[in-house]
């Protein structure tokens, strides 16, 4: 374990990380603050040690800057952000969020679910000809923790045959994978992405999506 935490030069605000082998390897963070931790680093994991009342989506808002470069969002438009998982480093897996706060799917307005599908959509057909990722489980994680905002996780099962969600450890999965081995692989996969969200003019269509659909509710 590194302890020689070393002060980052940012004029809002200065913050510390450690990097570490592994996540269980992180020393207890200092009274008032937690870890807000990415894969990466000098090592595999570095985490940043940042006020106890931010949460992770808030932290990479307010602090873009030190969000890795494989976890800036591929996509971003009207509060939905697309981007590569930050926590575990698996080719393929992707975050969907919302910059505003909401515990749990269903209170979404009906706009932003709306969007929210079609987007998912569009990604996943990209993994498909893109990526050559066939199969993906879809999971929504709503939790009561005040840190978390509700978001979709789609996690792509490698090959042809994608195994029953009840058989499927997704936590073991997701850890088998080594962040000095999959870095490149995750870049690769983010700029193959973005190229085709750029080819199908994606934020045009969500756009026009979304204003069909406000005039249909007014």
């Amino acid at each position: 374990m590194d302890n020689n935490c070393e002060d980052l030069n940012l004029s809002k605000k200065k913050l510390q990380y450690i990097d570490v082998d592994k996540r269980e390897d992180f020393p207890p963070a200092p009274q008032g603050t937690r870890y807000i931790h990415f894969y990466g680093g000098t090592k595999n994991y570095r985490a940043y040690i940042a006020p106890e009342d931010i949460s992770r989506a808030d932290f990479m808002e307010q602090y873009p800057e030190y969000v890795p470069e494989q976890n800036i969002p591929i996509y971003e438009n009207n509060g939905i952000v697309v981007r590569a998982d930050p926590k575990y480093p698996c080719p393929g897996f992707y975050i969907f969020g919302l910059n505003k706060t909401y515990r749990a799917f269903d209170i979404l307005d009906d706009i932003t679910f709306l969007r929210f599908s079609f987007i998912l959509k569009k990604i996943k057909e990209g993994m498909r000809k893109e990526l050559g990722l066939n199969y993906a489980h879809l999971l929504s994680n709503e939790k009561s923790d005040p840190f978390v905002n509700v978001h979709f996780w789609l996690v792509p099962v490698d090959g042809t045959e994608s195994p029953d969600l009840l058989d499927f450890d997704v936590k073991e999965y997701l850890k088998s994978f080594e962040p000095s081995e999959q870095i490149e692989k995750i870049l690769s996969y983010n700029n193959k992405l973005k190229e085709y969200i750029r080819k199908i003019n994606l934020v045009e269509k969500d756009n026009e999506l979304t204003k069909k659909l406000e005039e249909n509710n007014k």
